[in-house]
């Protein structure tokens, strides 16, 4: 299997240059690794449905701004479980481009 942080890399370099934020889910090659791969991904901060030990963990990774982890952490996090042996796939859910946020709080000068 590729290491999830090829995956990753992969998946970034398909994504157009403003690309805002992603769904991504994380399916082990084998369950009985969720919890060590719970804890390596705390960070992400992961959800899943149902029971956690399903080896099924989505999370969400945010390009400049908005909510979701940092390419970086999230490279590094993927790193680790490749590291640790950890094995599985990685697979876009969705994405989110050309987001401009609107100032909607405060005075406008």
């Amino acid at each position: 299997m590729t290491p999830f942080a090829e995956q990753w890399d992969a998946i970034v370099a398909r994504q157009p240059e403003d690309w805002s934020s992603m769904n991504l889910e994380l399916r082990l090659g084998d369950a009985s690794q969720s919890e060590e791969t719970a804890l390596v991904l705390s960070p992400l901060n992961p959800w899943h449905e149902r029971d956690w030990r399903s080896g099924v963990f989505r999370f969400r990774a945010a390009h400049t701004f908005g909510y979701g982890s940092a390419p970086e952490l999230t490279r590094k996090r993927l790193q680790t479980l490749d590291s640790v042996g950890i094995r599985g796939s990685l697979e876009l859910l969705s994405r989110i481009a050309d987001v401009r946020p609107v100032h909607t709080q405060g005075t406008t000068p």
